[in-house]
């Protein structure tokens, strides 16, 4: 072998591994160096399950305990030195009965000290778009743990970002002393707040991240997508985002202070204090508030929403919507096609049991309708359609009534007032058991997050390219406002003259909607009787 020969190739070898030695030292100080924010410093770690970095556990605010339960999120505690990041804040105090498994947590860590968020950003130089994810739960279960951000930071090269937030009592309860104390008189949605507050501290800090704080996309599923359209209709949140995705939320899950006045007074009684005395109510234990709220969601409703006070809210935020009064940027929202059929037998054996000829007087009874109103939901759900089954019909019904309709009738209002607005059914059936409940309720979010596994569905390789195409679609929309991209079937914008919705399924294609006609009977419903999903949750035995 040629003596120069072998110099040079060896010269080669050593200039390339010095190389390779100077980008993975690089890339380590990307994760782990301090990064400066208003509070202080901190440091990460490689995120173990993608190529991303990740900082968990930073403060947003002050912990909301002692004198500052139920009050307004305070500014986080500045501290000194470098603050490590590195494992998940413990969840907000929170309790689900028959939800249990939604609060399954390894350490068992609750507290009322819980106001952090996570951070997962690409492990290379860059200036990302930001994606803000809230967690669903019904307001009274989840956390930003549940849902690591670090593939869909690593897929799309963009920055995610999750929370944890009040939840229960602790994020909702509202009384008449709780509001008079307060300087805004602001009562009733400290979860809310919590949430603008930590969108806040992203606008804020986030550039030194590497995130662009003039391009924040909030989203966020069931409870979460309440969420992000409470922040599209609260002033307090303008101008700190620039785009937002609902999945299987709406626009109309709030309360008002008299029904707030209402439950604060029953759990005001329940952990033995008088509702005016915030001195009682502030020295109850955590723990006992918790097993003081509403218990199993599947029996008793759901109980907790944000109040319509006049400071967060001055309506529901769709009325609000609808008035021109939010803030106006690019939206893209849907729902799953069948959100909680597979659970009408299980919280509603009397719908799910009924005969074609009890149809009418079922709806009548158990969905709190006029017999007028009544001919028109059979109108919009035909047995016929239905395989003359009121029990299949009204699987259809609750799901559209809950979650799908109160989500159209939100990007609708959007579209109608010339924001830019994208349509989206999620008809999947091939997650988990899909075969059985289909396209249920938070079967979207995996494919979001990509954290599909080898069990998650019987055809791995299917759901991981509908995947990808969903997960394109989100971050193309984060950067943009568009969720087209190459690679993708074509998403055409939703119009209020020509309706379209982009069906994601094993065959991702462009339907025409039929949402405005068979929503047509929802439209106002929970203004105007008792809320549906608290009529839902009322447990009956089968007769």
């Amino acid at each position: 072998m040629n003596c120069e020969y072998f110099i040079r190739k060896m010269m080669l070898a050593a200039i390339t591994l010095l190389v390779s030695i100077s980008f993975a030292a690089k890339a380590d100080d990307l994760c782990s160096k301090p990064v400066t924010t208003r509070t202080g410093q901190v440091s990460g770690m490689d995120d173990k399950d993608s190529k991303t970095c990740a900082w968990l556990g930073i403060p947003y605010a002050a912990p909301p305990a002692g004198d500052n339960r139920w009050r307004a999120p305070q500014p986080a505690v500045p501290w000194s030195g470098v603050r490590e990041t590195k494992a998940f804040g413990r969840r907000c105090m929170q309790s689900g009965g028959l939800m249990e498994s939604a609060n399954s947590d390894p350490s068992g860590g609750m507290s009322e000290d819980c106001l952090f968020l996570n951070i997962w950003r690409p492990d290379k130089p860059g200036k990302f778009p930001v994606m803000f994810f809230i967690h669903g739960g019904a307001y009274v279960v989840g956390s930003g743990k549940d849902d690591p951000g670090g593939k869909l930071a690593e897929f799309g090269d963009v920055i995610v970002i999750t929370l944890d937030y009040r939840l229960g009592a602790f994020g909702f309860l509202a009384t008449p002393a709780l509001r008079e104390e307060d300087p805004d008189k602001m009562v009733g949605s400290y979860g809310s707040l919590d949430q603008v507050a930590a969108i806040k501290w992203v606008h804020d800090n986030i550039a030194n991240f590497g995130g662009d704080p003039s391009n924040i996309t909030i989203f966020g599923q069931s409870a979460g997508g309440w969420s992000v359209c409470t922040m599209l209709a609260t002033p307090l949140a303008k101008g700190l985002f620039s785009k937002a995705i609902i999945e299987s939320g709406g626009c109309e899950s709030t309360e008002t202070l008299d029904q707030g006045y209402a439950t604060g007074a029953i759990i005001a009684k329940k952990v033995g204090c008088k509702v005016d005395d915030l001195k009682c109510l502030r020295a109850v234990p955590a723990e006992k508030l918790v097993v003081s709220g509403p218990g199993d969601i599947l029996k008793k409703g759901f109980i907790f929403f944000p109040h319509e006070d006049g400071y967060l809210l001055t309506g529901t935020p769709l009325s609000m919507i609808r008035s021109g009064n939010f803030n106006k940027v690019p939206l893209m929202a849907g729902s799953n096609k069948e959100e909680i059929n597979a659970a009408v037998t299980a919280v509603r054996p009397r719908l799910a049991y009924a005969l074609p000829f009890q149809y009418e007087s079922r709806i009548i009874r158990d969905l709190n309708v006029t017999k007028e109103e009544a001919k028109k939901v059979e109108q919009a759900y035909p047995l016929r359609k239905y395989e003359n089954s009121p029990g299949e019909a009204f699987g259809y019904i609750l799901t559209d009534m809950l979650l799908a309709c109160p989500t159209y009738f939100g990007l609708e209002s959007f579209a109608g007032q010339d924001a830019p607005t994208f349509y989206y059914r999620f008809d999947y059936r091939g997650m988990n058991n899909g075969s059985v409940v289909g396209a249920m309720h938070t079967m979207e979010v995996p494919l979001v997050f990509n954290s599909i596994g080898e069990g998650s569905s019987k055809n791995i390789d299917q759901a991981r390219e509908l995947s990808r195409i969903i997960q394109s679609y989100w971050t193309n929309f984060a950067k943009t406002g568009n969720p087209n991209g190459p690679d993708l079937p074509v998403w055409p914008r939703f119009e209020p003259s020509h309706q379209t919705v982009q069906i994601l399924d094993t065959e991702v294609r462009t339907e025409q909607s039929d949402s405005g006609q068979r929503c047509a009977p929802w439209d106002g419903y929970p203004q105007t009787h008792t809320p549906a999903w608290k009529n839902l949750g009322k447990h009956e035995k089968h007769k």
